[in-house]
């Protein structure tokens, strides 16, 4: 895959890099990380359609798991059905990211960045591919993570029992709740009867005022 400008953009903006910066010479340093990453990461995904049921205080997926969140339940007000889906670059990020930190900290910073942006577009790809599941009448809501909103960071640990996603593509989670490999995503869609709003805002997030992307009068949606 080739890194497209918005691409680039995403990683010097994880990266902190200013927008008055993001040019000229940051910018070609990106666009030759994205280049790097493409030789050594190892795509995977999964993803299943499941019942979903939204009530005040959150949504139980498949009558078996139940992820306490107002802003999914909002989400999923207009769904009976959602997509759950999983990504990962694959373990051999993980290993050049340490290695590239120990030897120059800057490369790093980018690597960590381009791969970011890089498991994010592949997410894209899979929406791509499951929107033409779509069925007559139905609308996808935003995709949305655990971790955002008020939605908390274990529930990917049932997504990932919910897809067999350890066996089928090499993801799991470790006891501190982070997610290995790395590089990995997990997501969920709702299946609306109306069309839906599908822009990321900050007023959907719980990270409030403190949020550095705010600070700079930006956002992590763009």
């Amino acid at each position: 895959m080739q890194a497209t400008p918005t691409m680039v953009d995403d990683a010097l903006r994880f990266m902190g890099v200013p927008k008055e910066a993001r040019s000229g010479e940051m910018a070609e340093r990106a666009y030759r990380t994205f280049e790097l990453l493409e030789g050594f990461i190892r795509p995977r995904r999964v993803w299943g359609r499941f019942s979903v049921l939204a009530d005040d205080r959150g949504i139980r997926l498949d009558e078996a798991v139940r992820i306490e969140s107002g802003s999914l339940a909002r989400l999923m007000a207009h769904s009976r059905e959602c997509w759950v889906m999983a990504v990962t670059l694959g373990p051999e990020v993980d290993r050049r990211i340490l290695l590239a930190q120990k030897q120059d900290m800057l490369d790093g910073m980018a690597l960590d960045a381009c791969a970011s942006v890089r498991a994010d577009a592949l997410c894209d790809e899979v929406e791509g591919e499951i929107f033409r599941e779509l069925r007559e009448g139905e609308h996808p809501t935003m995709r949305f993570s655990p971790g955002y909103g008020d939605a908390p960071l274990t529930a990917s640990a049932d997504l990932i029992a919910l897809l067999d996603a350890t066996r089928r593509i090499g993801l799991a989670m470790t006891r501190s709740y982070m997610m290995t490999p790395i590089k990995s995503v997990t997501a969920l869609i709702g299946i609306s009867d109306r069309n839906e709003d599908r822009t990321r805002d900050c007023s959907r997030c719980s990270a409030g005022p403190d949020c550095p992307y705010r600070k700079r009068g930006e956002s992590c949606g763009g």
